[in-house]
């Protein structure tokens, strides 16, 4: 009697009697929201369970447009997070390469520090941001929004990362020493490639982080011309007070870069995520 041999990697047939109905619910308040942000003033009706507008309109994604300087408020994120991102994925590739690969002094005490810093909230330190951007004279200033983002991502980036390098056989370098390759020169051709996976993870973590975060642009940015996109909706709240539409629309615009974002590198963030490396 021949034995049907399954596929290791297939998921569970129970899996998917789990996954399916969670992903139904997760998908249950995207709905709503897409659906309100296309729902018109003039008619409020609703249909599908409330979540689908019986005529539904896109003049709530032109209003937000024609009445508020939303391309700047887009342009002040982008200033922000993608330095962020790039600044979070140099200096945490090459501490986890240090940490991981080089003799550092006190290496465990690093470690345990990083540990300790990421499971700190951000409203615990949202103050001590506060005052250390205002002593350096980057209160309401974008550049002190990188840096603070920067701090802040740089722990997970640095286990992340690291964990992938320490996958990576002890060969691999020996080999390139032998050859005489520098130490910059193996992180750079050899270890920066192989984390390409982990790579990911840390560009869509810091990515949602830095474009998401409310808190600190409150407390830290003051003027309106400098406010990220995440804060539209706290800004322009008495106009949208009675055109709940258009404050999901700016609801809806904040999430599209994110999706953009995870779908670009879905492929890396699985692998990043299993700890793999191709």
């Amino acid at each position: 009697m021949r034995r049907r041999i399954r596929d290791v990697d297939a998921p569970p047939r129970w899996a998917h009697w789990v996954l399916g109905p969670l992903a139904v619910l997760w998908m249950i308040p995207v709905v709503m929201v897409i659906g309100i942000s296309l729902l018109p003033t003039s008619n409020p009706s609703t249909t599908g369970l409330g979540l689908v507008p019986e005529e539904p309109t896109l003049r709530n994604y032109v209003t937000i447009f024609e009445t508020n300087p939303i391309a700047r408020h887009l342009v002040n994120s982008l200033l922000v997070s993608v330095p962020s991102i790039v600044l979070v994925l140099l200096l945490g590739s090459m501490t986890a390469f240090a940490l991981a690969r080089l003799r550092v002094p006190f290496k465990g005490v690093v470690f345990v520090g990083l540990i300790l810093a990421l499971v700190l909230p951000m409203a615990g330190v949202v103050t001590a941001m506060f005052k250390i951007l205002q002593g350096l004279g980057l209160y309401d200033n974008l550049l002190g929004l990188v840096l603070a983002y920067t701090a802040l991502g740089l722990p997970f980036a640095v286990i992340m990362i690291r964990t992938t390098y320490l996958a990576i056989p002890d060969e691999t370098y020996e080999a390139a020493l032998v050859d005489g390759s520098s130490t910059w020169t193996i992180f750079w051709r050899i270890y920066f490639p192989l984390g390409k996976a982990a790579a990911a993870v840390v560009v869509v973590w810091q990515l949602m982080m830095s474009w998401n975060d409310f808190l600190l642009p409150l407390v830290a940015i003051g003027d309106n011309d400098l406010k990220p996109l995440t804060l539209v909706p706290l800004a322009y709240r008495g106009i949208y007070l009675s055109q709940p539409g258009a404050l999901f629309a700016v609801l809806v615009l904040i999430s599209v870069p994110i999706v953009l974002v995870y779908l670009s590198v879905q492929r890396y963030l699985v692998n990043g995520l299993a700890g793999s490396v191709k």
